[in-house]
C-alpha cells in the first residue's frame, strides 16, 4: 500500500515524502502549536460527599425539637384554651376585693382554667346566712366552695367542711411552721378542716401616759394588775370614775370581756366540758375575780362609755383588745400616747398565796387565740382547684403579698400564721406581744365578735347572766353555778361538744 494512501488516523498534520527523506536540519525546530484537544486536563482536587447517614440524622435531630416543642408548649396551650374554665365561689369577710384582687389575678394568670369569684361578706349573721348557702344544691351560683370561718366554729359545720389533702399539708408544711393553735383547733384526728391565713389573739393595751404619771410597773400578774388599777383609778369628789384603771368587771361596756373571762378560765385550769366539783370551784373563782374589778376595786362602773372609746380618750389606763382594736383607737384618737404588752397571769401554786409578789417567776404562760381559717364545702364539685388555690394563698410568698396590700389600708396587715414568717413584722412594737404570744395560745368557745348567733354567742349568755347574777342579786354562787352549769350542758349536747 502507498503510504500516501494510507488511512492514518495520527492527529497530527501530514508531512511531505521529500521532508522525509531529507537530513535533519541543523537549526532548532519550529515547535507547533498543540491541538487543544490534546491538552492536559487540569489537576482537579477530589471533592469529599457528605455521607448519607448524617443528613438523614441531621433531619431527625429536627423532628425530635419539633416534636418537644410541641408536647412542651402548643399542646398544654390549646389544651388550656380549650379546657373547661372552672370558677370557684369564695366567701370572705374581712378584706375587699380590691385587697384580694392582685392575688386573685397572679393566681388566675398561673391557672387559667381556673376563675375565682370573690364575694366581701357583710358580718351580720354572717355565720347563719353561710349555713343557710351549704344547705343547698352546690351547683347553685350563691353556693361557696370556699368560705371564711371562725376557728370556734367547727363544731357548729362538722358536716359542711372537706378535709385538708395530705399534700397540701406537707407542701404548706402546716404542722411545722405554723402556730400550734391550729393544730388544736383546726385539726381533728389526723386531718385539718380549715387553712389559717392569719392569726389574732387578746393583749394589754396601756396609756403610756397615766402609767409613767402615777408611777406604777406594766402588770406581770393578774394580782398586780388589781393593785396597778385601783391605784390608777381617779374619782371626782361625788365618786364617779374620771380616769379609770382597768376595764373590768362587767359585760354591757366592756368589749372583749368574754375573751378576758376565757383567758382567765384556761389559765387557772377550768373546763367548761367538765362538770365536776374542782372544775365548778375554778369557774367560779374566775367569776369571783372577774365581778370584783366592779364590786371590791372599784376601777369601771356602769355609768362608763365602752370601753375602747375611753381608751381612746385617754381616760382609761389598762385595755383589754385584739390586733384589730389598734385601728379602731387610732381612729379614734391619732394622737394617742399607747402600747401594748403581754395579757396578764396567774401565779402557779408555789406562790399563788403571795399576792404581793410582782415577779414573773412561777406565772402561767397561757395565752388566748381568736382567728379565722379558711375551708373548703365538702359537696363542692371543684375540691381540688379549691384546695389548690388555697395552698396559693397560704404561701410564704402570698401571704406577704397579702399583708403588703393590707397594709395600703391600715397601718399594718393580718399577723402571719406562720413561725418563719414572725420575724419580719415584730419589730413593730404594738404587734410584737401578739407574735410573741401566739405559739402558747389556746382558743375557746367564748371568742367575742363573731356575730354567730350560735356558739359563742349562747355561750356568752351563759356566762353573762352568771356575771350579772354575782353583781345585781343575792343569790350565792352555788345557785349561780348550778343555772350556769345547765346553761352549758345543753350547749354541750346541741353542739356535741368534745
Amino acid at each position: 500500500m502507498d503510504i500516501n494512501d494510507q488511512d492514518f488516523k495520527s492527529p497530527l498534520p501530514p508531512r511531505r515524502m521529500a521532508d522525509l527523506e531529507s537530513p535533519l536540519p541543523s537549526s532548532p525546530p519550529v515547535t507547533e502549536p498543540i491541538s487543544p484537544e490534546l491538552a492536559p486536563l487540569p489537576v482537579q482536587t477530589p471533592q469529599k460527599k457528605f455521607p448519607q447517614n448524617y443528613f438523614f440524622a441531621g433531619i431527625g435531630l429536627l423532628a425530635i425539637i419539633i416534636i418537644f416543642i410541641i408536647i412542651k408548649f402548643l399542646v398544654p396551650a390549646i389544651k388550656g384554651r380549650n379546657a373547661t374554665v372552672v370558677t370557684l365561689n369564695y366567701w370572705g369577710l374581712w378584706e375587699d376585693s380590691g385587697v384580694m384582687s392582685s392575688l386573685i389575678s397572679e393566681f388566675e394568670t398561673k391557672n387559667p382554667h381556673i376563675k375565682i369569684n370573690y364575694v366581701q361578706n357583710d358580718k351580720t349573721d354572717y355565720r347563719s346566712r353561710l349555713a343557710g348557702r351549704l344547705a343547698k344544691d352546690p351547683s347553685t351560683d350563691e353556693v361557696p366552695d370556699i368560705f371564711r370561718i371562725h376557728s370556734s366554729w367547727l363544731p357548729m359545720f362538722s358536716g359542711n367542711l372537706a378535709p385538708v389533702p395530705a399534700t397540701t399539708v406537707t407542701n404548706l408544711v402546716l404542722d411545722k411552721d405554723f402556730y400550734n393553735v391550729y393544730k388544736n383547733d383546726l385539726k381533728i384526728g389526723n386531718s385539718y378542716y380549715a387553712i389559717p391565713l392569719m392569726y389574732d389573739g387578746l393583749a394589754l393595751f396601756y396609756n403610756k401616759d397615766l402609767i409613767q404619771n402615777g408611777g406604777v410597773d406594766i402588770p406581770k400578774s393578774w394580782w398586780d394588775l388589781q393593785t396597778a388599777a385601783a391605784k390608777l383609778t381617779v374619782r371626782d369628789d361625788q365618786g364617779n370614775i374620771q380616769i379609770a384603771g382597768v376595764a373590768m368587771g362587767l359585760t354591757d361596756n366592756v368589749d372583749h370581756w368574754s375573751d378576758i373571762l376565757g383567758l382567765l378560765l384556761k389559765q387557772n385550769g377550768a373546763d367548761i366540758l367538765k362538770d365536776t366539783p374542782d372544775n365548778d370551784t375554778k369557774i367560779s373563782d374566775v367569776l369571783s375575780y372577774y365581778t370584783n374589778f366592779n364590786t371590791k376595786y372599784k376601777t369601771w362602773d356602769e355609768t362608763l362609755p365602752n370601753s375602747t372609746a375611753l381608751f381612746a380618750q385617754g381616760k382609761l389606763a389598762f385595755y383589754f383588745g385584739p390586733s384589730w382594736s389598734i385601728f379602731n383607737i387610732e381612729a379614734l384618737n391619732p394622737n394617742l400616747n399607747f402600747e401594748v404588752t403581754d395579757v396578764p397571769q396567774l401565779p402557779t401554786l408555789q406562790n399563788i398565796s403571795d399576792t404581793s409578789n410582782n415577779s414573773s417567776a412561777n406565772l402561767t404562760d397561757i395565752q388566748w387565740a381568736s382567728y379565722w381559717a379558711e375551708a373548703v364545702n365538702v359537696k363542692s364539685k371543684h375540691q381540688a382547684e379549691a384546695w389548690k388555690f388555697l395552698e396559693f394563698l397560704a404561701s410564704k410568698d402570698s401571704l406577704q403579698k397579702l399583708y403588703a396590700a393590707e397594709s395600703q389600708t391600715r397601718s399594718f396587715g393580718e399577723i402571719y400564721p406562720r413561725l418563719s414568717l414572725a420575724t419580719q413584722i415584730s419589730t413593730n412594737s404594738k404587734i410584737k406581744p401578739f407574735i410573741q404570744a401566739a405559739n402558747n395560745a389556746e382558743s375557746g368557745y367564748l371568742a367575742s365578735d363573731t356575730y354567730d348567733s350560735g356558739l359563742n354567742s349562747e355561750m356568752q349568755k351563759y356566762f353573762g347572766d352568771a356575771i350579772n347574777s354575782l353583781l345585781l342579786s343575792n343569790n350565792d354562787s352555788t345557785t349561780i353555778m348550778t343555772t350556769l352549769k345547765s346553761g352549758l350542758n345543753q350547749l354541750i349536747q346541741k353542739y356535741q361538744l368534745k
